[in-house]
C-alpha cells in the first residue's frame, strides 16, 4: 500500500471509486471492467513483458472464512455467464409456454428445455473446471472427476436402486447432477493430491503417475467419502430452505432485500450461490437469492436517481444516472461504491426500500426459475406464471419508489460555496487564450479548461484561498485545491521539467494553507528563455467536469495583475 496513491487512482477518468479492504485494493470501474482486465492481462501491455495475471500477490494469510469465500467466488464467477444465459433462456421458455406459443408437449419445447437445463445438469463439470483454475490444479482432471459424478452409468445404477460398493466399501447412492458442494470438495482434495505428488515425484515419473493416481484416488474418495458429505450438506440446506419457505417465507427476502448491499461490500454474496442452486436443484426454483436481489438492486437504483434529481454537481448527477441505470439492469457495484455508500443517506434509503420490497415478494412467494444478476432484463426468470411475474414487477416498483422517496427526503446535496468560485491571475502580465499555447497537452483542453499568462515579473501567486496539494520537485508546477473544491494546476513554462529546478524557487510545500495573492514561488524569466524554453504559465482547472460553466472574465491579450479576477466557475 505504500506504493499506492489512492487519490490519483480516483482521479483517473472512468474510475468510480477506490476501496481498500480485506488486504485488497479494489478499483471500481463499472461496465468497462472487462476491457480493463483484458488490457492488464495482455502480454503486449505488460511493461515487464510477462503475462502477469491479476491475482492477489499478498503474502498475508487470511482466515479460513475469507479463504472459503474467496474459493467459492473464484469457482462461481467464471461460470456466471453460462448460468445467467441458461437461466434467462428458461425464463423465456416459460413466457412462451404461458402465452401458448410453445406447448409443453411440443418437440421444440422439449429441445429448448434440454438446452436450457444442460448448464445446470452438468454444473459439476463447469464448477470443476473453474474451481481447479482457482486452486491452480489440473482443470482437465477435475473435469474428468466431475464426469464421474454425472456419468450415465452411475446415474442409471442410482436410479435403479442398485447397491453400490468398491472392495467391500459401500458407496452411497446419490444423483450428483446439478449438485454443487460435492465437486467443490473433490477438486479441493484433488489439489492436495496433485501438489503432494508433484513435490515428491521426479518430473519424468510424475508426468505419468500423477494423473493416474489423481483420477483414481480422487474418484474413489469422492464417491465413498466427499460426495456423500457434500450431498448431506445439500440435503440439510434444502431442509433449511424448505423450513423457511413453509414457516416464514417473508423473512429471507426481507433480510436479503435490505442488506444485500452490505453483503456485496463484504464479498459474501458469492457464498450464497450454493444455497440458491441447491434450492433450484431441490425444488425447481430460487425463493430468496434472485428475488431479493431484484428488489435490492432496484432500491439501489431508486436511491441513485433521487441523487441525480437533487444533486447540483454535474459529475455526481451524471454518475448517479449512469450507475443507477446499470443497477436497474442488475449490476450494483458501481452505484454502491460510486454514489450510495459514498453519500451514506442514499444507502439508508436503499436498505429500507429493499427491505419493504423484499417483504412484499416474500409474502407473495415470488420465485425465479434460475439465478442471475437480477434486474429488469432478468424478469423472464419470474415468468413461470403471470401472477409470479406481476408480483415481481410490483416488488420492483415498491422498492424503487420507497428508496427514491426516502432518499429525496433525508439526503441533502452539499451547498456549493460561493467563496473562491472566482479565480484570479497567478502573475502580473499578459493573459492569453489557452488554445494558443504551443503544447497540445494544454491547448487541446485535455487537462481541463483555463488560461495562460506571459509573466512580466517571474513571480507566481495563489489564485484562490485553499491548500497546496502538490509541489513538483522541479518547482515548475503547483497543485492547489480551493476551499470550495476547485482543483487547479499552475504549470510554469513548456518542457521546463527538464531544467530540474534550475532557475526556479518555491515558497510553499505540500499541505501549506494559502490565501489569494500569497506568493507561491518565482523563476528567472531571462535565464529560462536563454536555456531555450517557453515561459508561458498555464492555469488549468483540472476538475473542469465538476462545473457546468467556466467563464473568462477578461479579454485575451490584455494585461492583468495578480489578484485580478480572470475566471469564474
Amino acid at each position: 500500500m505504500k506504493k499506492v496513491d489512492i487519490d490519483k487512482l480516483k482521479a483517473i477518468d472512468g474510475v468510480i471509486d477506490v476501496i481498500y479492504q480485506n488486504n485488497q485494493l479494489q478499483v471500481i470501474i463499472g461496465p468497462d471492467v472487462a476491457e480493463v482486465y483484458k488490457y492488464f492481462n495482455s502480454t503486449d501491455n505488460n511493461p515487464s513483458g510477462s503475462n502477469t495475471k491479476l491475482e492477489s500477490t499478498s503474502k498475508k494469510k487470511s482466515n479460513i472464512w475469507s479463504r472459503l469465500i474467496d474459493f467459492i467466488s473464484g469457482a462461481f464467477t467464471p461460470i456466471l455467464p453460462a448460468i445467467i444465459g441458461a437461466g434467462l433462456l428458461k425464463g423465456f421458455i416459460a413466457i412462451f409456454n404461458v402465452i401458448g406459443i410453445l406447448p409443453t408437449r411440443s418437440i421444440e419445447y422439449i429441445l429448448l428445455s434440454m438446452i436450457a437445463d444442460a448448464c445446470f445438469y452438468f454444473l459439476p463439470i463447469l464448477l470443476a473446471f473453474s474451481a481447479a483454475k482457482k486452486l491452480d490444479t489440473n482443470p482437465y482432471i477435475s473435469a474428468v472427476l466431475a464426469g464421474v459424478l454425472v456419468h450415465p452409468t452411475l446415474i442409471k445404477l442410482v436410479t435403479k436402486g442398485t447397491a453400490l460398493s468398491f472392495a467391500g466399501i459401500p458407496i452411497k447412492d446419490v444423483n450428483y447432477s446439478s449438485s454443487v458442494v460435492p465437486i467443490l470438495l473433490i477438486v479441493w482434495f484433488q489439489s492436495y493430491i496433485e501438489k503432494y505428488l508433484n513435490k515428491h515425484l521426479p518430473k519424468t515419473i510424475g508426468l505419468f503417475v500423477t494423473p493416474v493416481v489423481s483420477i483414481f484416488v480422487s474418484s474413489l474418495i469422492g464417491l465413498i467419502v466427499l460426495g456423500p458429505i457434500g450431498s448431506y450438506v445439500g440435503i440439510y440446506l434444502g431442509m433449511f430452505i424448505s423450513f423457511l419457505n413453509n414457516t416464514a417465507p417473508w423473512l429471507a427476502p426481507t433480510i436479503m432485500g435490505a442488506f444485500s448491499p452490505l453483503i456485496v461490500m463484504m464479498g459474501m454474496h458469492y457464498s450464497l450461490f450454493p444455497i440458491a442452486i441447491q434450492s433450484i436443484s431441490s425444488f425447481g426454483y430460487d425463493s430468496f437469492f434472485t428475488p431479493s436481489g431484484l428488489v435490492s438492486n432496484l432500491a439501489q437504483s431508486g436511491a441513485a436517481f433521487a441523487v441525480a434529481v437533487k444533486s447540483k454537481e454535474k459529475v455526481l448527477r451524471g454518475t448517479a444516472i449512469s450507475t443507477g441505470a446499470t443497477a436497474a439492469l442488475g449490476i450494483t457495484e458501481p452505484v454502491l461504491y460510486g454514489v450510495n455508500l459514498k453519500l451514506k443517506k442514499p444507502l439508508y434509503g436503499a436498505v429500507l426500500g429493499g427491505a419493504i420490497g423484499g417483504l412484499y415478494i416474500g409474502l407473495t412467494r415470488v420465485t425465479s426459475t434460475a439465478i442471475a444478476s437480477p434486474g429488469i432484463l432478468a424478469l423472464a426468470l419470474f415468468a413461470k406464471t403471470p401472477t409470479n411475474l406481476l408480483n415481481a414487477i410490483i416488488g420492483m416498483i415498491i422498492s424503487f419508489a420507497i428508496s427514491f422517496g426516502i432518499t429525496m427526503v433525508i439526503w441533502k446535496p452539499k451547498a456549493v460555496k460561493q467563496k473562491d468560485m472566482r479565480i484570479s491571475s497567478v502573475t502580473d502580465g499578459l493573459v492569453k487564450n489557452l488554445k494558443d499555447v504551443d503544447d497540445v497537452t494544454f491547448s487541446s483542453g485535455a487537462m481541463g479548461k483555463g488560461m495562460a499568462f506571459e509573466s512580466k515579473t517571474g513571480e507566481v501567486y495563489s489564485p484562490v484561498d485553499g491548500e497546496i496539494v502538490m509541489v513538483f520537485p522541479t518547482k515548475h508546477a503547483y497543485g492547489i485545491r480551493s476551499n470550495s473544491g476547485i482543483e487547479l494546476l499552475i504549470h510554469i513554462g513548456i518542457d521546463t521539467v527538464q531544467l530540474n529546478g534550475k532557475y526556479f524557487k518555491t515558497n510553499v510545500n505540500k499541505g501549506t494553507k494559502v490565501h489569494r495573492g500569497d506568493k507561491l514561488g518565482s523563476f528567472d524569466i531571462k535565464e529560462v528563455q536563454k536555456a531555450g524554453y517557453d515561459t508561458t504559465i498555464m492555469l488549468i482547472i483540472t476538475n473542469t467536469n465538476d462545473y457546468d460553466h467556466v467563464n473568462t472574465d477578461v479579454k485575451y491579450n490584455t494585461d492583468v495583475t495578480s489578484q485580478q479576477m480572470v475566471l469564474t466557475v
